[in-house]
């Protein structure tokens, strides 16, 4: 039985199974082309001329290449539940309605112009309760003083960028991110981004630290909880038995 105390954990609980279900759906697209069964696959590299002579029809083979693309789908839906329940927990603890959570801006990437929207967005003056407000806005102040020692603007909120890991190196997704930066910093908004995993390149870390505050792991957690006054990692421990079991049994799937 899921271990949930409040109507919020009863939300995030849903949110999290929600997403995960989705998997199940997942066809990969290999196994979509050859007809939609891992069978049909099978016979068709059985019956390819350069598949077969190497061992790429053996079930081993098909097993990895089924792999490769269920994992990315895995981690899609990692990175939904992470943006899904962040928002959900700031929406509900700081009383802020999803308008409110939203901030959207046109920014210059490359040669392009492109509309890009924070996954969280507080703007201080909207929290209502004066205590977690001042605790945020302190907060804020102090990440950053860290990011630039000498800052001239003054912040009117915190713009977050959420992932559950960061892992690519994909250099438009980068400028992206950073123009993002960018523009809240000059826009009085303090870019965080919080990593829910410690996996993350470290190469685009050390890039990012020059215009974003990270926070990676455990830090990621104690922000939510330091903003919101929910403790995030300790709902996910508590229930992380009801959330394994759907990414285990697709995974135990690709053996079959």
């Amino acid at each position: 039985m899921p271990d949930l105390r409040d109507d919020l954990e009863r939300l995030l609980h849903g949110i999290v199974l929600g997403h995960l279900a989705k998997l199940a759906d997942y066809l990969p697209g290999p196994v979509k082309k050859a007809g939609g069964t891992k069978g049909q696959l099978l016979r068709a590299y059985a019956e390819d001329p350069l598949f077969s002579m190497f061992g790429l029809d053996s079930p081993e083979y098909v097993a990895a290449t089924l792999g490769g693309g269920t994992i990315t789908s895995i981690h899609r839906k990692l990175g939904d539940i992470y943006e899904d329940c962040v928002q959900a927990i700031f929406g509900d603890r700081l009383g802020l309605t999803g308008e409110q959570l939203t901030y959207t801006a046109q920014i210059s990437s490359g040669d392009k112009n492109e509309n890009r929207t924070a996954d969280v967005y507080i703007q201080f003056d909207e929290v209502e309760n004066g205590v977690r407000r001042q605790a945020i806005r302190a907060a804020c102040d102090a990440e950053l003083h860290a990011l630039a020692p000498d800052p001239k603007i003054e912040l009117i909120g915190v713009g977050m960028e959420v992932r559950h890991c960061y892992q690519t190196n994909d250099s438009k997704r980068t400028q992206a991110d950073e123009a993002m930066a960018r523009h809240l910093l000059v826009a009085g908004i303090l870019p965080l981004m919080p990593l829910f995993c410690n996996q993350s390149a470290p190469t685009i870390i050390k890039r990012y630290r020059s215009v974003w505050v990270i926070k990676q792991g455990h830090e990621s957690y104690k922000m939510v909880e330091n903003f919101s006054g929910f403790d995030f990692y300790d709902f996910m421990k508590r229930n992380r038995d009801d959330f394994r079991k759907p990414v285990i049994g697709i995974l135990r799937g690709l053996k079959k």
